[in-house]
């Protein structure tokens, strides 16, 4: 009679046979914890150049240096009961299957409810801050919805401000237009948005990025005090330049000289 093991391999040798009858045979299960270093066998420190080493020449107390830590009665089946067991193996695989498929399903249809609600309670929001992805999955603006969306986090106020203002700053830029032309010396009206001080070994320069009355974007780098952030300020200057910067048209202005606030 052909007898298999477990996996389904051939069985070839003697089999025992159990107290219930069962043929088995027996199988040496090897120790892991020592290995044949040089001709003797030695208690292993760890793997080194995926090799076993040993640096104290003890023998191994685990298995008593037979390298063998334990023998295992290992069953044996006939074609006929090894075909029912796998049978019965996948029926209960096919079961656990369909039990984590049913979960994984009504999961997805819990979170889409989830995120039905939540994209009606924050429509508003979630389409600007639509406008300022790049859709690209790196870009701030891009991580911050899927951050929101992800744990479907109530957008907090910093979050709104943060948003909405840079919703604000493209609607402006996007009609920023060119101002004068280089070399022109005139007066503008320019509402301070921000100051960035750079320092160096000659002191400290300061980029003003600004509008003028029209929304269109001004920039000056120099030492001139123009005012602080939020002041609105009358100034003469120079045009030194029109660049485009991120896709905005700014004028670049030189030598102000601060006429009066506005």
């Amino acid at each position: 009679m052909e007898l298999f093991n477990r996996d389904g391999k051939v069985f070839n040798g003697s089999p025992e046979v159990n107290a219930k009858g069962k043929p088995y045979t027996q199988v040496a299960i090897a120790c892991d914890r020592c290995h044949v270093i040089g001709g003797q066998r030695l208690w292993i420190m760890g793997i080194e150049n995926n090799r076993p080493y040993s640096r104290t020449g003890f023998e191994c107390w685990t298995c008593g240096n037979t390298g063998v830590r334990k023998v295992v009665d290992d069953r044996l089946y006939t074609a006929e009961e090894l075909s029912k067991i796998n049978a019965a193996a996948q029926k209960r695989a096919d079961k656990r299957f369909a039990a984590e498929q049913a979960a994984a399903a009504a999961k997805a249809a819990d979170r889409a409810t989830a995120e039905t609600a939540y994209r009606a309670v924050n429509a508003d929001f979630l389409a600007k801050i639509a406008t300022l992805c790049v859709n690209d999955g790196q870009a701030f603006w891009d991580r911050l919805a899927a951050d929101l969306l992800q744990w479907f986090k109530t957008p907090t106020a910093r979050q709104i401000e943060l948003v909405e203002g840079e919703v604000a700053k493209r609607a402006k830029n996007a009609t920023s237009a060119f101002v004068g032309a280089v070399g022109d010396k005139i007066e503008l009206t320019l509402t301070i948005e921000r100051v960035i001080p750079i320092n160096s070994q000659f002191g400290t320069t300061y980029i003003n990025l600004c509008r003028d009355q029209n929304g269109n974007s001004v920039t000056y780098k120099g030492n001139s005090d123009i005012g602080a952030v939020g002041e609105v300020s009358n100034v003469r200057v120079t045009i030194k330049e029109h660049t485009i910067y991120n896709g905005v048209n700014q004028t670049v202005i030189q030598r102000p000289k601060l006429l009066q606030a506005a």
